[in-house]
């Protein structure tokens, strides 16, 4: 069974307004039971409500006193707070495999480093550009809260394709073509309309300057975090275990501070023109992979150079209000412009600077290497497919590694678990291993060997519960029976993103 809020049918719905208006133990009693036995909840075609849980713990003594204790036992087996972790993460002995960690978005979350998810990072930049006395980011923030956009990744998608389209008049024209559907124009007694229609250049530098606004107000948010907790054990536990390697879409530069503060620095895998080639990549060393670039790369457009900066220095001075961070600098080599090597967060990576290619492939063998691979608060968004499918690869190559999601979203899991299922063949749901909560309380005791219970093994990775859908129950006291049919009832599953 998997809790969630993603796919729920009509039925399922209303037992759960019944549920909470009429608010009698004996209703709430039917309904659990309806739910917790429904074939297409048992087989996982249809997700329980994560609000279940809440009701059946308020009326968890009321139940007990009405429902047979068999009867409610089994309810209580399926709506009981779930386990944070799946029993096989107590089987897994960390000290001794070889792990690559995966960090998104989820792992520079908590205390002190305190930077928004990919979810949330919208509407905080948006309310620091209201600050700015800005008229631009001031309507465009606006606008996104009339309309309800709160996705950064829409909001930077659309910037770009107009920044595209606005220089390229047939590309606007396929577009619009597209987006209308042919015909369309006549329709509405139209006249094609001149290339200048479709090209407004005076747009071109307000989409510039609202991006470069933007983008300054990322880099302030990220630029002062310290590394938390998870940060300081992976590096940690990646200093103690030569060959583990650390693959990142974030950057942000806490994992790289957590080295620097244990007195080493990381293998970034990349050349860069300031530094000495051999020093540049240090083979099986501290390896970190940055997929998506980081705030201490520069990239120049024109020479392609790629500069390395001092981080810690650079922090540290701009804390102090010593030196700003150069979001556009010169290049020293050509004299073009020099920005932060960074792919920003688009719904399509479409624009991937030329050094971060190699990165792939870098990528893709640390993981093929593992036979553990630590994901910690990456959400598998659609826009990262590439990296799912990487993962996808890997597990397929590998049939004895396993997957240990960390991650205060309990219903990742089940997600991922249906992706790879689909992608697959007979894939064993079990590999991907549950492990719901902070990531800054949970890894430090996981990567150091103090959830292992050797004697714990051979436990099924799906919280041991199993549902049978056949026959029919009683409810309620003897004077005041209930009778309800187990087995599917007709309706509609609504999925929902």
């Amino acid at each position: 069974m998997e809790f969630g809020k993603t796919r729920i049918s009509d039925v399922q719905f209303k037992l759960l307004h019944d549920a909470r208006t009429l608010d009698t133990p004996g209703s709430i009693a039917s309904s659990l039971v309806l739910v917790a036995n429904d074939q297409d909840i048992t087989s996982k075609r249809e997700q329980i409500h994560n609000d279940w849980i809440e009701i059946f713990q308020k009326h968890r003594s009321n139940l007990q006193k009405i429902m047979p204790e068999a009867e409610y036992q089994r309810v209580a087996q399926v709506f009981a707070t779930p386990s944070p972790y799946d029993k096989l993460v107590h089987s897994l002995n960390v000290t001794k495999k070889r792990v690559t960690f995966l960090l998104g978005a989820g792992c520079s979350k908590p205390h002190p480093t305190s930077i928004p998810t990919v979810k949330e990072l919208l509407p905080d930049l948006l309310e620091r550009a209201r600050r700015l006395d800005r008229e631009d980011l001031t309507k465009l923030a606006d606008f996104c809260t009339t309309e309800r956009i709160d996705n950064i990744e829409d909001l930077l998608t659309a910037a770009q394709l107009g920044t595209y389209c606005s220089r390229n008049s047939n590309t606007l024209k396929l577009l619009d073509f597209l987006l209308k559907g042919p015909g369309a124009d006549e329709e509405r007694g139209m006249k094609r309309r001149r290339v200048g229609a479709y090209s407004n250049l005076t747009s071109v530098p307000f989409l510039q300057d609202t991006l470069q606004g933007l983008f300054g107000l990322l880099i302030s948010r990220m630029l002062p975090a310290k590394p938390n907790k998870a940060h300081e054990a992976i590096a940690d536990y990646v200093m103690r275990h030569r060959g583990s390697r650390i693959v990142t879409t974030n950057y942000d530069c806490c994992i790289d501070l957590a080295f620097a503060y244990a007195g080493k620095n990381p293998s970034y895998e990349i050349e860069f023109s300031n530094i000495n080639a051999p020093t540049n990549k240090i083979s099986g060393a501290l390896s970190l992979i940055k997929l998506h670039g980081s705030l201490n790369w520069f990239y120049c457009d024109s020479c392609q150079d790629v500069q390395l900066i001092e981080i810690g220095l650079t922090v540290k001075y701009f804390i102090k209000d010593k030196a700003p961070y150069p979001v556009v600098a010169s290049c020293p080599v050509c004299g073009g412009q020099r920005r932060p090597l960074l792919v920003p967060p688009l719904a399509m990576k479409f624009d991937v600077p030329p050094p971060l290619n190699p990165l792939l492939r870098l990528a893709a063998n640390a993981f093929e290497s593992s036979e553990l691979i630590v994901v910690v608060g990456y959400s598998f968004a659609e826009a990262d497919l590439y990296i799912s499918r990487m993962l996808s690869k890997s597990m397929q190559k590998r049939s004895e590694q396993k997957l240990l999601l960390v991650d205060t979203d309990d219903s990742v899991v089940a997600r991922v678990r249906r992706k790879f299922e689909v992608s697959i063949h007979k894939f064993d749901p079990s590999r991907i291993v549950k492990m719901c909560g902070d990531c800054a309380k949970e890894l430090p005791q996981f990567l150091t060997g103090r959830l292992y219970k050797p004697r714990e093994k051979g436990v099924s990775g799906r919280d041991g519960r199993n549902g049978d859908s056949s026959g029919s129950i009683t409810l309620g006291r003897p004077a005041d029976k209930v009778r309800v049919e187990r087995g599917r009832i007709a309706k509609n599953v609504h999925h929902s993103s």
